[in-house]
C-alpha cells in the first residue's frame, strides 16, 4: 500500500502548483481571495492537503491567511518577483562561494559534463534546458549547501518551473552565465562565483518582470 503521507504531499504539492500556474497566468492577482472548497474541488481532492498546500504558500509570502476572512494572494507585482530572484541567487551563491573553497574533483567532473550537454542542447528545447539548468544548481547546492542552507534554496525555488517559460534570453547567454560560475568555482574564486551566479539571477527576474508585463499579468 502507497504511504498515505506520501500521497497527501503530492496532492498538496499540486495545490501549490495550481495556484502559482494561476498567478503566473494572471488568472489570480493581488489581493483575490482564494476559496479552499473551489480549489479543492476544482483539483479533486480533499481540504486537508489544500489548507498544507496554503500553510507552504503562505510561508513563501504567495498568500495571506486571515483568521475568520479567508486565504488571500500578496502581493504579485514586479518588486515581489524581483526580491525573489534576488533572495534565490543570494543563497545560491553562499553555495558556490563553498563549492569553490572546498573541491571536490568528482563534482566538478559531474558538473562539466552537465554544462557540455547544455551546450549540445537545441535552443528550442526548453524543458531539457530546464532539466539540466536544475541538476547543475541541485549539484552545485548539495555540494556547497549546509542541511539549512539546502532547506532555504528548496522552498525558495517551487517557483522557478513557472517562471522559467517567461525568462526571455538566448541559449548562448544561459550557457554562458552557468560557464562563468563553474570557471570561477574551478579556479577556486568563490567571491567571484557567487557574484555571477547573483548577476544571472537578477537578469532572469528582469526577465521574468518584462514578460509578465508585456502580457499584462502585472502591472
Amino acid at each position: 500500500m502507497a504511504d498515505r503521507r506520501a500521497i497527501r504531499a503530492k496532492t498538496s504539492a499540486a495545490v501549490v502548483d495550481d495556484v502559482l500556474e494561476q498567478l503566473f497566468s494572471g488568472t489570480l492577482k493581488s489581493g483575490d481571495r482564494i476559496d479552499q472548497d473551489q480549489l479543492g474541488d476544482s483539483l479533486g481532492i480533499s481540504r486537508l492537503p489544500v489548507r498544507e498546500a496554503l500553510v507552504v504558500l503562505e510561508r513563501d509570502g504567495i498568500v495571506s491567511m486571515k483568521y475568520h476572512r479567508g486565504v488571500f494572494v500578496e502581493p504579485f507585482d514586479a518588486e515581489s518577483i524581483l526580491d525573489d530572484f534576488e533572495i534565490m541567487g543570494l543563497l545560491s551563491g553562499v553555495a558556490v562561494r563553498r563549492l569553490a573553497a572546498n573541491y571536490v574533483p568528482e563534482t566538478i567532473e559531474l558538473l562539466e559534463g552537465l554544462l557540455d550537454d547544455l551546450r549540445a542542447t537545441r535552443p528550442s528545447d526548453k524543458n531539457r534546458i530546464f532539466e539540466i539548468v536544475s541538476q547543475m544548481m541541485i549539484t552545485e547546492h548539495r555540494a556547497g549547501g549546509s542541511r539549512r542552507l539546502r532547506a532555504q534554496l528548496r522552498s525558495q525555488a517551487g517557483f522557478l518551473p513557472h517562471a522559467f517559460r517567461f525568462i526571455d534570453r538566448s541559449h548562448v547567454d544561459t550557457v554562458t552565465a552557468h560557464a562563468l560560475v563553474l570557471d570561477a568555482v574551478v579556479a577556486g574564486d568563490g567571491e567571484r562565483a557567487a557574484a555571477y551566479r547573483l548577476e544571472d539571477f537578477r537578469d532572469a527576474g528582469r526577465s521574468v518582470v518584462r514578460e509578465l508585463r508585456r502580457r499584462g499579468v502585472i502591472g
